[in-house]
Protein backbone atom coordinates (compact mmCIF):
# COMPACT_ATOMS: atom_id res chain seq x y z
CA UNK A 1 0.00 0.00 0.00
CA UNK A 2 2.88 2.48 1.38
CA UNK A 3 4.80 1.34 -2.82
CA UNK A 4 1.49 2.55 -4.75
CA UNK A 5 0.95 5.73 -2.59
CA UNK A 6 4.64 6.42 -2.98
CA UNK A 7 4.61 5.82 -6.95
CA UNK A 8 1.15 8.09 -7.27
CA UNK A 9 2.74 10.71 -5.43
CA UNK A 10 5.93 10.71 -7.47
CA UNK A 11 4.02 10.12 -11.08
CA UNK A 12 1.67 13.24 -9.59
CA UNK A 13 5.27 14.84 -9.04
CA UNK A 14 7.12 14.23 -12.51
CA UNK A 15 3.89 15.18 -14.00
CA UNK A 16 3.54 18.16 -12.25
CA UNK A 17 7.09 19.43 -12.56
CA UNK A 18 7.43 18.52 -16.96
CA UNK A 19 3.52 20.84 -16.84
CA UNK A 20 4.93 24.40 -18.22
CA UNK A 21 3.28 27.24 -16.56
CA UNK A 22 2.04 30.02 -19.26
CA UNK A 23 1.87 32.49 -16.64
CA UNK A 24 5.97 31.99 -15.48
CA UNK A 25 6.51 33.30 -18.93
CA UNK A 26 4.24 36.10 -19.39
CA UNK A 27 6.01 39.20 -19.65
CA UNK A 28 3.99 41.43 -17.37
CA UNK A 29 5.43 44.88 -18.39
CA UNK A 30 6.88 46.45 -21.63
CA UNK A 31 11.12 46.19 -20.52
CA UNK A 32 10.24 42.39 -19.80
CA UNK A 33 8.76 41.73 -22.95
CA UNK A 34 11.40 43.60 -25.02
CA UNK A 35 14.22 42.04 -22.76
CA UNK A 36 13.02 38.19 -22.93
CA UNK A 37 12.68 38.37 -26.94
CA UNK A 38 16.40 40.15 -27.36
CA UNK A 39 17.40 37.24 -24.73
CA UNK A 40 16.15 34.68 -26.55
CA UNK A 41 16.34 35.60 -30.49
CA UNK A 42 20.32 36.30 -28.83
CA UNK A 43 20.98 32.92 -27.80
CA UNK A 44 19.41 31.34 -30.51
CA UNK A 45 16.30 30.45 -28.91
CA UNK A 46 13.77 31.45 -31.22
CA UNK A 47 10.84 29.08 -29.88
CA UNK A 48 10.70 30.99 -27.13
CA UNK A 49 11.56 33.96 -28.71
CA UNK A 50 8.44 33.86 -30.21
CA UNK A 51 6.40 33.68 -27.80
CA UNK A 52 6.92 37.37 -27.23
CA UNK A 53 6.24 38.27 -30.88
CA UNK A 54 2.49 39.65 -31.65
CA UNK A 55 0.47 37.01 -33.69
CA UNK A 56 0.08 38.51 -36.81
CA UNK A 57 1.20 36.78 -39.92
CA UNK A 58 3.26 40.16 -40.95
CA UNK A 59 5.19 39.63 -37.56
CA UNK A 60 5.56 36.33 -38.07
CA UNK A 61 7.25 37.32 -41.80
CA UNK A 62 9.40 39.35 -39.90
CA UNK A 63 10.39 37.05 -37.04
CA UNK A 64 11.27 34.30 -40.24
CA UNK A 65 13.47 36.98 -41.51
CA UNK A 66 15.13 37.70 -38.29
CA UNK A 67 15.73 33.88 -37.71
CA UNK A 68 17.64 33.41 -41.16
CA UNK A 69 19.45 36.45 -40.77
CA UNK A 70 20.83 34.81 -37.35
CA UNK A 71 21.55 31.77 -38.73
CA UNK A 72 22.95 33.25 -41.91
CA UNK A 73 26.38 34.45 -38.90
CA UNK A 74 29.18 32.19 -39.19
CA UNK A 75 29.38 30.21 -36.17
CA UNK A 76 31.42 32.46 -34.38
CA UNK A 77 29.26 35.51 -35.10
CA UNK A 78 26.21 33.32 -33.26
CA UNK A 79 28.52 32.37 -30.57
CA UNK A 80 29.66 36.04 -30.04
CA UNK A 81 25.80 37.01 -30.41
CA UNK A 82 25.21 34.50 -27.72
CA UNK A 83 27.97 35.73 -25.41
CA UNK A 84 26.92 39.60 -25.72
CA UNK A 85 25.39 41.85 -23.03
CA UNK A 86 22.36 43.95 -23.82
CA UNK A 87 22.25 48.06 -23.59
CA UNK A 88 19.58 49.21 -22.70
CA UNK A 89 20.15 53.33 -24.00
CA UNK A 90 15.90 54.39 -23.56
CA UNK A 91 12.75 53.37 -22.97
CA UNK A 92 9.85 55.40 -24.04
CA UNK A 93 6.90 55.27 -22.88
CA UNK A 94 4.22 56.11 -25.39
CA UNK A 95 1.15 55.09 -23.62
CA UNK A 96 -0.17 53.07 -21.25
CA UNK A 97 -0.41 49.69 -24.06
CA UNK A 98 2.68 50.98 -26.39
CA UNK A 99 6.82 51.40 -25.35
CA UNK A 100 9.62 51.89 -27.71
CA UNK A 101 12.63 50.33 -26.29
CA UNK A 102 15.97 51.35 -28.34
CA UNK A 103 18.52 49.29 -26.93
CA UNK A 104 22.12 47.81 -28.86
CA UNK A 105 24.54 44.63 -28.04
CA UNK A 106 27.79 44.57 -27.10
CA UNK A 107 28.80 42.33 -30.38
CA UNK A 108 27.83 44.29 -33.11
CA UNK A 109 26.61 47.69 -31.46
CA UNK A 110 23.93 48.83 -34.49
CA UNK A 111 20.98 50.66 -32.56
CA UNK A 112 17.38 48.34 -32.39
CA UNK A 113 14.30 50.24 -31.68
CA UNK A 114 11.37 47.78 -30.89
CA UNK A 115 7.90 48.23 -30.38
CA UNK A 116 6.22 46.44 -27.61
CA UNK A 117 3.01 46.23 -26.86
CA UNK A 118 0.22 45.28 -24.25
CA UNK A 119 -2.03 42.14 -24.82
CA UNK A 120 -4.16 40.07 -23.02
CA UNK A 121 -1.27 37.41 -23.20
CA UNK A 122 1.58 40.17 -21.71
CA UNK A 123 3.49 42.22 -23.42
CA UNK A 124 4.72 41.52 -27.18
CA UNK A 125 7.27 42.73 -29.35
CA UNK A 126 5.59 44.28 -32.75
CA UNK A 127 8.22 43.46 -35.67
CA UNK A 128 6.81 45.37 -38.21
CA UNK A 129 6.89 48.47 -36.38
CA UNK A 130 10.16 48.28 -35.08
CA UNK A 131 13.77 49.33 -36.45
CA UNK A 132 15.90 46.25 -36.52
CA UNK A 133 18.46 46.34 -39.35
CA UNK A 134 19.90 43.74 -40.96
CA UNK A 135 22.91 41.96 -39.32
Amino acid sequence: MLKKLLTVGLLTLTILSCKQDKSENKADNPLDGGRYFIENYMKGDFKAAKNYVLNTPENLTYFDSLSQQYFGLEKEGRMQLRLASIQINEVSTIDSALTIINYQNSFDKIVHKLRVVATPDGWKVDLKNSYTPKL
